[in-house]
């Protein structure tokens, strides 16, 4: 057939997911992907607390809605993504400790939010114990969702603490 592939599905790669799989694109290492990325969330971020002063809502909806979602995409991003490139470049233990690092520097955001003593806790609890728990985790059991169940119970307690529930 003028060397054209007549069965498509051929050119699927058979790896799941391949296209959320760090590597160099356009000369740019995945070290520089990761921090492009990471400015452009707190800069989103800064713009959320914009758009909370202003409107009391975060892409139209009401914070506590959107942050439903954040232990599957930072589980996604953080154990899905970041993790499994440091295992495949570095090895187990030191994709847990470059991951939790990075996990901890994720959460300086929240200085947009809370107070600096809230902050500092929250990065030397995410680097030092949640971010290498919940790492090891997932590459144990090969799974995401362990660490998703395990950062909502998590962050369940925060908060309610945080609303004055408790």
């Amino acid at each position: 057939m003028n060397g054209v592939e007549s069965n498509p599905s051929k050119n699927i790669s058979d790896k799941p997911f391949e296209f959320v799989y760090i590597k160099k694109i356009f000369h740019i290492s995945e070290s520089i992907q990761i921090l492009i990325v990471t400015l452009l969330f707190l800069t989103t971020t800064y713009s959320y607390k914009i758009a909370i002063r202003v409107t009391s809502k975060m892409d139209g909806y009401d914070p506590n809605v959107s942050m439903l979602f954040v232990p599957i995409y930072e589980e996604v991003l953080f154990r899905g993504i970041v993790l499994k490139y440091f295992e495949k470049k570095y090895g187990f233990w030191k994709a847990v400790i470059f991951s939790s690092t990075l996990f901890s520097i994720w959460h300086f955001k929240n200085m947009l939010w809370l107070d600096w003593s809230n902050v500092y806790s929250q990065m030397i609890y995410t680097g030092l114990l949640f971010g290498p728990v919940v790492a090891w985790i997932t590459l144990k059991t090969r799974s995401l969702w362990p660490a998703v169940i395990i950062h909502y119970l998590n962050n369940m307690p925060y908060e309610y603490l945080m609303q004055g529930l408790v």
